[in-house]
């Protein structure tokens, strides 16, 4: 994995569920924001992560998050850790090593192929997806200046100046930006945000996206608040490893499997030098699960929030061909 070179995207309210499922959509065609799933993540040999946001703050972003992706027949990004994938972007310098892109192309959640049945076997890989791979000097550069911002990673003066400003890193923005959600919240409804009830945090939510109480960060071209989605957006469903996706969870809410990978789809069986394709998952043939009680094709319908993420995909990719005529191929 490796993170790319944005052109930013902006995140609409209102700020329902499938608002954010589509988001997800539009964010993985456009490959809109420089972190990807690259947020800090378990270090090497160690489960705690160290803090950057005090209590107080913790607890603030955990409230917004999960107003960002609240919980319903599925789990929130409070329960999936958005929070937590946050803050292990916030620290991700205050270890040994910096977790800023995961190994692989194992992740321990498949197992290995037995080739002398053609089935998955019992025994798994470890996770490689938990060890870091070390970053390049530039890399790590890019890292400290999003992280500290440019003056204090020793960023060279040229390159802000062709930012037209200088980059002010996520630890600031985050610090000055719950402190505001907080001011907001007392002028609102007299009360911090995280003390406030649910319905009254969704009052709060379209004046946090007022310009005029989170303006767009002039080199970022994002708001503090707009930061705060993409980032809720990559906690629920980036890899486990990164902090969020509690167990995989985020996956499951929109039908992602995962990393497939030692076990694959196609299993190669040595006995008669044949691939064999999974029961549960064959290539040639209808999933199991979508055929009828009388051999015939039963596809699955796609839930709502499958449905809005395809429409969105069809409507993007559509606007995408009119703007730059054989962009989608």
């Amino acid at each position: 994995m490796r993170a790319v070179d944005p052109e930013r995207a902006v995140v609409a309210l209102p700020l329902s569920r499938r608002s954010f499922l589509q988001a997800i959509s539009v964010g993985a065609a456009v490959a809109a924001w420089p972190f990807g799933s690259f947020g800090g993540a378990r270090r090497r040999g160690a489960l705690a992560t160290p803090r950057y946001l005090s209590d107080h703050e913790f607890a603030t972003l955990e409230a917004l998050c999960d107003r960002i992706i609240p919980p319903d027949a599925d789990p929130g990004a409070r329960q999936l850790g958005a929070a937590r994938y946050v803050e292990r972007l916030l620290t991700v310098f205050d270890g040994d090593a910096p977790f800023l892109y995961a190994g692989g192309p194992s992740s321990g959640r498949n197992p290995y192929p037995d080739e002398s049945t053609g089935m998955p076997s019992a025994l798994f890989p470890s996770n490689a997806f938990a060890e870091p791979i070390a970053p390049s000097g530039v890399q790590e550069l890019y890292w400290r200046a999003e992280i500290f911002g440019g003056e204090a990673a020793g960023l060279p003066p040229h390159v802000e100046e062709q930012w037209g400003g200088t980059l002010r890193g996520l630890r600031d923005l985050y610090r000055e930006g719950l402190a505001i959600v907080d001011t907001i919240a007392q002028e609102q409804e007299g009360a911090p945000f995280v003390d406030l009830s649910t319905e009254l945090q969704d009052g709060l939510l379209p004046v946090l996206d007022q310009p005029d109480r989170f303006p767009a960060d002039p080199v970022r071209g994002q708001s503090f608040f707009e930061i705060v989605i993409r980032h809720t957006i990559e906690g629920c469903f980036a890899a486990p490893e990164y902090g969020g996706n509690e167990g995989g969870a985020g996956w499951r809410m929109i039908g992602i499997e995962g990393d497939s990978q030692p076990l694959g789809y196609s299993l190669y069986h040595a006995t008669t030098d044949t691939l064999v394709e999974r029961s549960d998952h064959p290539l040639s043939s209808p999933n199991p699960d979508e055929v009828a009680a009388d051999g015939s094709l039963a596809p699955r319908l796609l839930s709502a929030d499958g449905d809005a993420i395809q429409q969105t995909i069809s409507e993007f990719t559509a606007l995408l061909e009119q703007l730059l005529p054989g962009a989608c191929g």
